[in-house]
Order: C-alpha cells, then structure tokens, then sequence
C-alpha cells in the first residue's frame, strides 16, 4: 500500500467512526431596562436542533438555578466587571444532574444577573455568554452519569446582548 493509498484508507476510517458534534443552539433575553440595585432577571433557553435526544450535565449552567461560576462576561462603559457569584468544587456527577433533551425540543433556566455581578450604577451593559458544557452525549449511547474520565465537553457559541439599567 501506497502512501497516498493509507492516507485516503485513515481518512475514511477516521470519517466514519468520528461523530458530529451535538446540534445545540442557546439563547439569552434579558428584560427591557431593570432598576438599578434591584433584579436583573435572564432567561436561557437551550434547544436540541438534532435528531437524537441529549443529556446535557446542567453544571455552570442556568440550569443549576443558580450562579456557580462566571459563564457570562459582564462589562459597563468597556470596563469589565469581577464575578461576584459562589464558585463550587465538584465530585462526580448524579443522574439528577443531567438534563434531558429530547429532539427539537426547548428547555428554559432563568438566573439573575445582579447575583453574580455588580449593577447599581444606571447604564448600559454588554452581557457576553462564555458557556462551555462539562458533559453532552446522546441519550443513545449511555445513561447519566458518566465518570468525568467520560465527559463530553462543549462549547456554546450564544449571541452576546445588551442590558439597560436605569435609576430606581
């Protein structure tokens, strides 16, 4: 065998055990302007535009109900502000703590900006989504949970938005 024969050999070998990335879109809305100093409420939306279902571990997420970690960047006149949130270690994953998604189906969180991040000054703010799931698998391959040596990760490419905070 050629050398141009066991490439074209690997590379179709490599193209039919390699699988495709979860077809996941994600979106945040924020409310029209907030006060300043009270909630700022968001609500993520996550929907599985795939034809498997999903399990998607809800860690660093919305789904978690509350802030955990800093999966948004938040700045104000092009200064970044510091997370405020909890951050938290992890063990391994519970079963509880995967998220079911089925095919064309939509799942929504919401948290509140003003728990992680400081915003009682009126302005404008630039709300950037850094979201990266620690674990995604189709619900065909495996049941939850999965040893972390298992873990799937991915990146969610969600649209950066704008929130307006006005004085109270």
């Amino acid at each position: 065998m050629n050398s141009r024969t066991a490439a074209a050999a690997l590379l179709a070998l490599a193209m039919t055990t390699a699988t495709a990335a979860p077809a996941l879109r994600c979106a945040f809305e924020a409310p029209a302007p907030a006060a300043a100093g009270g909630p700022v409420p968001l609500r993520f939306s996550l929907t599985n535009a795939g034809a498997v279902p999903l399990w998607v571990l809800r860690w660093n997420t919305p789904f978690e109900g509350a802030w955990y970690s800093a999966y948004v960047e938040v700045t104000r006149d092009g200064h970044a502000l510091p997370y405020q949130g909890a951050m938290k270690k992890r063990a391994e994953p519970r079963g509880e703590q995967y998220l079911r998604l089925e095919p064309g189906a939509t799942r929504t969180a919401q948290v509140d900006l003003a728990n992680a991040f400081e915003l009682s000054k009126p302005g404008r703010y630039r709300v950037v989504p850094r979201l990266h799931l620690a674990d995604v698998f189709e619900a065909t391959q495996a049941e939850p949970p999965l040893p972390r040596s298992g873990f799937h990760d991915l990146a969610l490419a969600c649209a950066a938005f704008d929130v307006t905070i006005v004085a109270r």
